[in-house]
């Protein structure tokens, strides 16, 4: 008898002396592990929904972001107010969202179910994730495009530092890729680890199934 044969014999009577669990235990456990991870979805989003709107208040309250601020660079705050109205109020659909895939995930009573709320869960995630990934990066350009285009303030930029406007804008739009990069990583490190969590948890539960 060969060494491998040996070691498979010595671990299947280490297995004996091991207890088994029965469907109903590997179920609870999993779905322990799926709401929690939800749960943490839910939670981070909103401190982020929190940090977002202490950040606008900080720079409101320091002269960064106030109407007077906006407008001596040439926006139209008629067109930011839309704009951030339009964010905000996404940002808590999903946030809702998430609450509801939470409390769904609670309450589940089959592995079937359960593995249906975590696809749903994980496909909000995404969307969610693409939203704020594609709504900065077009935020950013639509910023530096409607400067470049209907204001002076890259004009004055350039008169005051002597560089070409052009310089000025290639600046910003790289500026606005590095801002950009960030979120997204910052998205897929926090939520792409709980996802995948979710996804490891979906593949014990398809083996449940079988």
């Amino acid at each position: 008898m060969d060494e491998l044969e040996l070691l498979k014999q010595d671990w299947k009577k280490q297995n004996e002396g091991l207890p088994k669990l029965s469907y109903d235990e590997i179920y609870r456990m999993i779905l322990k592990k799926s709401s929690s991870m939800v749960k943490w979805i839910f939670i981070i989003s909103l401190l982020e929904f929190s940090f977002w709107i202490l950040l606008e208040i900080i720079f409101r309250v320091n002269g960064f972001a106030g109407e007077e601020a906006i407008e001596k660079h040439g926006i139209d705050n008629n067109v930011i107010i839309p704009y951030t109205i339009f964010y905000y109020s996404v940002i808590v659909f999903f946030i809702v969202r998430f609450y509801l895939n939470y409390k769904k995930i609670q309450t589940t009573d089959s592995a079937k179910i359960l593995m249906k709320n975590i696809i749903n869960t994980r496909k909000t995630v995404k969307y969610y994730v693409w939203f704020n990934i594609c709504f900065f990066a077009m935020s950013v350009f639509s910023l530096v495009i409607y400067l470049a285009s209907f204001t002076t303030f890259y004009q004055e930029q350039s008169d005051l530092e002597t560089i070409p406007v052009k310089v000025f804008v290639i600046s910003a739009i790289v500026s606005g890729l590095f801002f950009v990069g960030i979120v997204a990583l910052f998205y897929r490190l926090i939520y792409g680890i709980l996802t995948r969590r979710l996804k490891r948890n979906y593949g014990e539960l398809e083996k449940l199934e079988v």
